[in-house]
């Protein structure tokens, strides 16, 4: 599957562990141009990987990592405030794992829920000056699907990667 980020449009990546690897190949990809917003929701971020990816184009990674600016919002109240202290601008902004947060027990559902309309209509704010892609987990409990429904119905393009198979393997004869 080949992801196409468009501009002026939210893109969403559904995938197990909300598509960290992809996401690390992306967000290098995307720093060799110019610069790249990343909102961590999830605690998805992986400077290392995004490090590995770069080595393997550049000789000196540097220049490139420091294009990328990374912020952690460990609360869903946090993903809004985040979302509200970005300036539109022409800059692909990735947020990954952005319902990490909205799936806590202790944010009853009906205010995780108007805090995510928030951060939609921020997300759209932001989509319009530049491409935006959210990623996210396969959610934790079917009460909280509303979330990823709702999110998926803001989505412009979305994509879904599945989990591999679980490899067979046969046992040797002994």
């Amino acid at each position: 599957m080949e992801l196409q980020l468009k501009h002026c449009a939210l893109t969403l990546l559904s995938a197990p562990h909300a598509a960290r690897e992809e996401a690390a190949v992306l967000i290098a990809e995307l720093a060799l141009g110019g610069a790249v917003t990343v909102i961590d929701a999830g605690n998805r971020f992986d400077a290392y990987r995004l490090i590995e990816h770069l080595r393997l184009r550049l000789p000196d990674p540097m220049p490139a990592i420091r294009r990328v600016s990374i912020r952690r919002a460990f609360t869903c109240y946090q993903v809004g405030s985040l979302l509200e202290s970005l300036a539109p601008g022409p800059q692909p902004v990735i947020l990954l794992d952005l319902l990490a947060t909205f799936h806590d027990e202790n944010v009853p559902l009906r205010e995780a829920q108007r805090l995510l309309e928030g951060c939609l209509r921020r997300m759209e704010r932001l989509a319009c000056s530049g491409a935006l892609l959210v990623t996210i987990a396969p959610p934790r409990s079917a009460g909280r699907a509303c979330l990823v429904e709702r999110l998926s119905a803001a989505a412009r393009e979305r994509y879904t990667l599945e989990a591999p198979a679980p490899r067979q393997v046969q046992p040797a004869l002994l």
